[in-house]
């Protein structure tokens, strides 16, 4: 099996992504405004490139019938957790820029264990997608 182009891209950017979301929130957890702008660029890929790939990859994630009921409600869970992270993470995201707007602590500062909370579930989204990547790519990978 060749592991599509893509698929490689989309799994190495969630990294990138995943940094990014944790360098911006806990930066202004550490007093510092909150970089909007760079969360807001990495929120807007996150959109138009990971979603809509994953979105597609969902159709057919299972179209050989290669994995058992198990396994599709764990990629079902992961999908379901990843899309709840992701409109999560837009809506703390405006309510933190205006916030800023308004001169005052930003959501993340209010509420620091809603915040830790939120990475913390963010870490498990990121690795259910990436175990999903091995499960699927790891036999082409170590071939």
């Amino acid at each position: 099996m060749e592991i599509p182009t893509f698929s490689i891209f989309s799994a190495l950017s969630e990294l990138v992504v995943t940094a990014v979301v944790f360098y911006t929130i806990l930066d202004n957890l550490r007093g510092n405004k909150l970089k909007w702008p760079l969360l807001g660029v990495v929120l807007a890929f996150e959109l138009c490139v990971n979603i809509v790939y994953m979105v597609g990859k969902a159709g057919e994630v299972d179209s050989k019938g290669e994995h058992g009921p198990a396994m599709i409600a764990f990629f079902a869970g992961h999908g379901l957790l990843s899309l709840a992270m992701f409109i999560g993470l837009i809506c703390l995201f405006l309510v933190a820029v205006i916030d800023l707007k308004e001169d005052k602590p930003t959501w993340f500062q209010r509420h620091r264990m809603g915040t830790y909370l939120f990475l913390a579930l963010w870490m498990v989204s990121l690795a259910s997608g990436e175990a999903i990547f091995f499960i699927i790519y790891g036999p082409a990978l170590f071939s």
